[in-house]
């Protein structure tokens, strides 16, 4: 099971915290897909305002979208834009 921890406005515009994907290998591209689907409004989602780690570290080291995420891994997206 991947695990994938949403926080800031990306966990705001799922309604969720976390999400659980069993497939055992996926690209954070499939991920970011999933997301969208996962959404209200999905408009609200903006991936180029976004950090997204695998393992704590950040996905573009990685390959960007096409890094990869498996069985027992931890992904985290946080939004970076943040009001005051």
């Amino acid at each position: 099971m991947i695990t994938v921890r949403l926080l800031g406005g990306v966990k705001k515009v799922i309604g969720e915290e976390m999400i659980r994907i069993t497939e055992p290998l996926v690209k954070v591209s499939y991920i970011m897909d999933l997301l969208s689907k996962s959404a209200a409004d999905p408009a609200k989602l903006n991936f180029d305002n976004v950090v997204i780690t695998v393992n704590g570290v950040d996905c573009s080291i990685l390959g960007g979208m096409d890094a990869s995420a498996k069985e027992g891994d931890e992904v985290t997206v946080v939004s970076i834009v943040h009001g005051g």
